[in-house]
C-alpha cells in the first residue's frame, strides 16, 4: 500500500513597516481574512503561518475577531505559527545582538498571545548565511525553511528533498526544510485537481513530504487571484481534495520534525532564491 505523502503547507504574511493603512486593510479584506476564515472551517487541515511582528500587532488591534480565529486554530493544533525577526529584517545583514533581540521579541509576542513558543522561523527573503545559526538556536528555533535552490547549489537533487536536513555553525545545530519550487509555482495557479494529482504522484513515488512555504498574498492579492482562490472556490477545492485523498496527509512542521529524522548533514552556501540572487 502506498504511504501517504505529508503536505507541509506554510504561508508568510508581511507588509513593509509603515505601509499605508488602506493598503494593509485591502490586503486583509482580500487575503488574510478570507484565507483564515476558509481554513478555520477545516480543522483537520494542518498548516503553518508566519505573520511579521508589526503586521500581527496591526491586525490584532484593528481586526481582533479575525485574529482570534487564528489563535483558536493554534490552540486546537491546526496551525503552527513561525517566528522571525519582529520587523522582518534580513537576519544575515544585522549584528548578532540585533538578531537575538528581533527573534526574542516575536517569540515572546507569539508565546504570550497563544501560549505556544515557536520552534520554527521564516527567513526574510529566504536569505541564508550560516552565521545566523547561533542566534536562531539561542532563541529556541530548531528549524527554518529555505528554497530547494539552496540545496541544488550543494549538488542535491530534487528527489532527495522530501524532508529536513541538518547544518551547524561552530557546533550549534539547526535543521533546514527545503521549499519546493515546483509546489510554489503550482499553488495557487494550477487547478486544484492537478495539484492533488501532483501530490498523489509524489506519494506513489515514495516521497515522505511535499514542502511549501510562500507569500500568502498570492492567495488573493496577486492579479485575479481573489476571484480564483475564493469566488471560484480554488482554496476549498484544494483543502477538500487533500482531506479526501488517502495518499495525502497534512501536518505542521513541528509535528513532522518531532516524528521524522534528519536526511543528513548539509552546508549551504550564502544565497537566496534564484530571482533574489
Amino acid at each position: 500500500m502506498t504511504q501517504a505523502v505529508t503536505l507541509l503547507l506554510g504561508v508568510h504574511a508581511h507588509q513593509p513597516v509603515g505601509n499605508f493603512p488602506e493598503v494593509i486593510e485591502d490586503a486583509h479584506q482580500r487575503c488574510y481574512k478570507p484565507f483564515i476564515e476558509t481554513l478555520h472551517a477545516y480543522p483537520d487541515f494542518r498548516f503553518a503561518a508566519h505573520f511579521s511582528g508589526w503586521l500581527l500587532d496591526w491586525l490584532r488591534e484593528r481586526h481582533p475577531a479575525d485574529m482570534a480565529l487564528l489563535a483558536e486554530m493554534v490552540a486546537r493544533g491546526q496551525v503552527e505559527l513561525f517566528s522571525s525577526g519582529d520587523t522582518e529584517p534580513v537576519l544575515a545583514a544585522i549584528p548578532q545582538r540585533d538578531r537575538v533581540g528581533q527573534l526574542r521579541t516575536l517569540n515572546d509576542k507569539l508565546a504570550v498571545w497563544t501560549g505556544v513558543t515557536p520552534t520554527g522561523a521564516w527567513l526574510t527573503e529566504r536569505v541564508w548565511e550560516s552565521s545566523v545559526v547561533p542566534a536562531l538556536a539561542e532563541t529556541g528555533i530548531r528549524y527554518v525553511t529555505v528554497d530547494d535552490y539552496h540545496f541544488f547549489c550543494t549538488g542535491k537533487a530534487a528527489d532527495e528533498l522530501d524532508g529536513f536536513f541538518s547544518t551547524e555553525e561552530d557546533g550549534t545545530r539547526l535543521d533546514l526544510f527545503p521549499i519546493s519550487e515546483a509546489l510554489r509555482y503550482r499553488l495557487p495557479f494550477s487547478p486544484a485537481h492537478e495539484v492533488i494529482g501532483y501530490l498523489e504522484n509524489l506519494a506513489d513515488q515514495g516521497h515522505a513530504a511535499a514542502i511549501y512555504f510562500d507569500d500568502i498574498e498570492k492567495f488573493g492579492i496577486w492579479p485575479e487571484t481573489y476571484d480564483w482562490v475564493y469566488n471560484r472556490g480554488w482554496l476549498k477545492a484544494l483543502i477538500e481534495g487533500v482531506l479526501a485523498s488517502p495518499k495525502i496527509r497534512t501536518a505542521t512542521y513541528a509535528d513532522f520534525h518531532a516524528h521524522d529524522t534528519t536526511r543528513g548533514i548539509v552546508y549551504l552556501p550564502t544565497t537566496s532564491y534564484s530571482e533574489m540572487n
